[in-house]
């Protein structure tokens, strides 16, 4: 029974020190999905263009540097790729700073150091995760490295809800209200003054977060971490990608976490959106006019529609009035938080249910799920679609981890690279968001571009059901 402990015993810190990571990494991610509708306000960009966020995140970020992250590991140890992944994450939130400062200089020119920035942020999270994430497969029985890694993975969730929570307070909160045809309109300077106002709020958040990240290396660097390094530093690539290739299950697995990124950013990048339009919710700001006072447009806001306001109920209650709305990006970002509160009560609850079943009949049901709500958030209307919209997000919930783990297992010595290659697969969510993003321009309908996802589910159930099931049968 020792055998086949999820957490072996004598590493509980260095345990809770990795998962904290799983916590740490998602707090930008997340955060970042809200910058689109904050840069979107801030910058008056369209769909499209505030996709190309995504794409220095999980193209150039998290696709660029998976591979050498491997090596990296191979070479040292997966303690040395945790410390160089905390030390670009931290890099990259400094460089926000000069971003900000060239706003007042060239506005695009801004946009395009912010992107540099998360291109640098999103490496180090690339590392952090392909360290991380093969770390804690890792350091106990292979037995039970699927269910130790959606433990670790549970905890991922309270980062992404924090991620949002600092976008709703510190980030949406400060937006003005103005539309890109009345920014259009004001004089330069005045404009420059509202943006860098806006600019600042982005700025030192990300730049507190960079501060935290320094203390977690700190006491990673300074603690004495499970030895996990090959002894063999000699690398085969070649002979490992044909290996790789050879494996259908593990090609198959990359594919599923590729589309499952790609949804998981594409659903969460664009709910702000989607509940804007859907409940008309920039109309009902500009009714109020330029100069209303907050009290007014959160009155309003806060009972368009019963979920959202039970929760601004609650929140109330508990004296946390900074999520009371009051823009119409903030309303919207109050559907994120709800569906990420799901997400984890799901990450949760389907950990546990893997007592029970099979890991890839949890992943085939919940795909399916999420591709009916998908159908749903499409063709329904008003609150009917904001709901399944919401649900998506307890159906992906068990999904990044459960892909992982099916995809890696039996991986052997082939583990690092492979593990790599599941981490390379986020860059799904760069091209995924980009697509989707067009379909809603091209379009004029968010609702329509949420046929990305869609698809993308009915990948991720053919994976689960046949693929995995065939490697399961053949073993």
């Amino acid at each position: 029974m020792e055998n086949h402990r999820i957490i072996p015993r004598g590493i509980v810190w260095p345990f809770i020190l990795l998962t904290s990571l799983f916590f740490a990494w998602a707090i930008p991610n997340n955060l970042t999905d809200t910058m689109l509708a904050a840069f979107k306000r801030i910058m008056s960009l369209t769909d499209s263009k505030t996709a190309w966020i995504q794409l220095a995140c999980y193209l150039f970020g998290y696709g660029g540097f998976a591979i050498p992250a491997a090596l990296f590991i191979k070479k040292y140890t997966y303690k040395s790729g945790v410390l160089a992944g905390l030390g670009l994450y931290s890099t990259g939130t400094f460089m926000f700073y000069p971003a900000m400062l060239l706003a007042g200089v060239n506005i695009n020119i801004s946009f395009l150091m912010f992107l540099l920035a998360l291109v640098i942020l999103f490496a180090g999270l690339s590392i952090l995760e392909t360290s991380a994430n093969s770390y804690v497969y890792a350091i106990g029985p292979e037995q039970t490295g699927t269910q130790r890694l959606n433990f670790a993975q549970s905890f991922n969730p309270f980062g992404a809800i924090t991620g949002v929570v600092l976008s709703q307070i510190f980030v949406l909160s400060q937006l003005n209200t103005l539309s890109a045809e009345e920014r259009a309109a004001l004089p330069v300077e005045e404009l420059i003054k509202i943006q860098g106002t806006e600019l600042s709020a982005v700025t030192t958040t990300y730049v507190a977060l960079g501060l935290v990240m320094v203390v977690i290396l700190l006491a990673i660097y300074f603690t004495k971490m499970p030895y996990a390094k090959e002894e063999d530093k000699k690398l085969d690539f070649g002979g490992t990608f044909r290996r790789l290739m050879k494996n259908k299950n593990y090609v198959w697995g990359v594919i599923a976490q590729f589309f499952y990124v790609g949804a998981q950013i594409a659903v969460w990048s664009f709910i702000i959106r989607y509940v804007m339009q859907q409940m008309q919710l920039d109309t009902v700001v500009a009714e109020f006019g330029k100069n209303a006072p907050p009290e007014q447009i959160i009155s309003r806001l806060r009972n368009i529609e019963p979920l959202a306001a039970g929760f601004y109920n609650i929140t109330e209650m508990l004296g946390v009035k900074a999520f009371l709305p009051r823009t119409a990006e903030q309303a919207g970002a109050t559907y994120y938080i709800i569906s990420l509160i799901l997400f984890v009560i799901g990450r949760f609850t389907f950990t546990w249910l893997m007592k029970y079943f099979k890991p890839r009949t949890l992943l085939t049901t919940l795909s399916i799920l999420a591709l009916i709500f998908s159908l749903i958030t499409i063709y329904g209307e008003g609150w009917i679609g904001i709901y399944a919209l919401v649900c998506i997000s307890g159906c992906m919930s068990l999904m990044f981890p459960t892909i992982y783990g099916l995809g890696i297992s039996g991986l052997g010595k082939d583990t690092k690279i492979g593990g790599a290659g599941m981490i390379m697969a986020i860059a799904g969510a760069a091209v995924l968001t980009q697509i989707q993003g067009i379909v809603s321009d091209q379009s004029g309908s968010i609702k329509l571009a949420f046929w990305v996802p869609a698809v993308a589910f009915m990948i991720i159930a053919y994976y689960s059901a046949i693929i995995s099931r065939k490697k399961a049968v053949n073993v």
